[in-house]
């Protein structure tokens, strides 16, 4: 007994008496846990909280003589039950197969259709891609073989650079809108057109018409135009008496349709070279406004004819046969388009001449031209030079001539000059000569 621990007394006490007992009446039980809480209550030592355990514990854990436990409490085997017995964060992060809940369900699904979703893009693209890229080899393969084709034919052909082909277009089996829509589609040479013929006012003479595709983007309804604006007389002419008249049964029709316009002024179709002084008669007042599009790549003297357009326009300072130009009624030029997009612009082209466009005084009628010519890179004037004469075999066209030489040449004054698609495309406001002042006669 020595050697037992003072507070082990109590519980050997507390041990045998409860032996003895057998735990027959339930009053002796409480009474012994009393005292087992009063003495732990007024030991020194720290409180072990024994009293809170169940008497059965102590019995078998602290008695003289060695017990066996009590088993185990039998599990429970009802699922709510099992929940209840299990702590909060336990269950949380257990999961049931057989009752997933709602969300979970939901998110799995999505998730499974997200899956199939980029799979099935994926595919789309993977095969959208391929498609593609066999479309593009397949017309690079067509290019090529275009070109060589054409350059086999330009070896066999006996043509000089800038020869008169003119007539490749005298042939009814034929028809040019056809073979050259899709090209202008491509090249968005409409728009071009629409921009060029908007600015016609006054006298208007078309040179190299065709077979009036133009026609279209003229305005003819005086009411919606200012006085000043206005189209007074339309000429238009060509060398190709087969366009020309394809050009007027184009214009008799347009002037035909229900609601169309129904233009009032003289109109004028004549067949002819424009260069010839005889071809066009000059009217009273000149030209005010003169359009060509695509036609100095088809003259064999196109320096001759932009000098004789010269003549024609309205000179500088002449009264206009509707109305006395005044220098702050001049319409706005071809470089000013706003908010302009184009990739392939490169800029106003500016070079010195015999003469300078000076916008304070009145500079007479305006030539607007929109041509196609020699690029600003060697490379593609290579490509061009070697496909240039099956082209003007076939088409009646020269599209390698230098159109900024040939305006260099005329002596013209230039007021505007515009480059687009690698350089090959040329769009330029030029204006008549003004007439040298006495001093400068004596001088010279």
């Amino acid at each position: 007994m020595n050697n037992l621990s003072p507070t082990r007394i109590p519980h050997l006490a507390y041990s045998l008496t409860s032996r003895r007992a057998g735990s027959s009446t339930r009053k002796l039980k409480t009474a012994l846990s009393t005292f087992d809480f009063h003495f732990h209550s007024s030991s020194p030592r720290a409180f072990r909280a024994s009293h809170l355990v169940n008497i059965s514990y102590h019995n078998a854990r602290h008695a003289s003589t060695k017990a066996r436990r009590p088993p185990p409490p039998p599990k429970l085997t009802s699922i709510e039950s099992s929940r209840d017995s299990v702590p909060r964060t336990a269950q949380t992060s257990r999961q049931y197969p057989d009752e997933l809940s709602e969300e979970s369900a939901i998110t799995s699904d999505l998730d499974e259709r997200t899956r199939r979703h980029r799979q099935k893009h994926f595919n789309l693209y993977l095969w959208g891609g391929s498609l593609f890229s066999i479309a593009f080899a397949l017309y690079l393969g067509l290019v090529y073989a275009s070109y060589k084709r054409a350059v086999k034919l330009d070896e066999t052909l006996d043509l000089e650079q800038n020869a008169d082909v003119s007539s490749r277009w005298n042939d009814l089996g034929r028809d040019f809108d056809d073979e050259v829509e899709l090209s202008e589609k491509m090249m968005r040479l409409h728009k071009k057109r629409a921009k060029l013929c908007e600015q016609a006012h006054g006298n208007v003479l078309e040179v190299s018409c065709g077979t009036g595709r133009n026609l279209k983007w003229y305005d003819y309804n005086p009411r919606r135009m200012p006085a000043k604006d206005r189209i007074t007389s339309l000429v238009f002419n060509d060398q190709s008496e087969i366009m020309v008249y394809q050009a007027q049964k184009k214009y008799d029709a347009m002037m035909q349709e229900s609601g169309g316009p129904n233009f009032k002024g003289k109109v004028d179709f004549v067949v002819g070279d424009a260069g010839d002084p005889k071809t066009i008669q000059r009217p009273q007042g000149g030209f005010d406004t003169i359009v060509q599009t695509m036609g100095i790549c088809s003259m064999a003297n196109p320096v001759g004819f932009l000098q004789r357009m010269g003549e024609l326009a309205r000179q500088p300072g002449e009264a206009s046969a509707r109305f006395k130009p005044k220098p702050e009624d001049d319409t706005p030029s071809l470089s000013e388009d706003k908010g302009s997009t184009d990739s392939s612009d490169y800029g106003e082209v500016d070079f010195q001449g015999d003469q300078r466009f000076d916008p304070s005084v009145d500079n007479g009628g305006r030539i607007l031209l929109l041509e196609h010519g020699r690029s600003k890179y060697n490379w593609i004037n290579r490509l061009m030079d070697s496909m240039a004469k099956g082209h003007a075999d076939r088409y009646g066209c020269w599209f390698n001539k230098d159109i900024e030489q040939v305006v260099r040449d005329s002596g013209l004054v230039v007021e505007k000059m515009r480059r687009y698609q690698f350089g090959t495309m040329y769009e330029i406001v030029l204006r008549p000569k003004r007439p040298k002042a006495p001093d400068e006669n004596v001088a010279s």
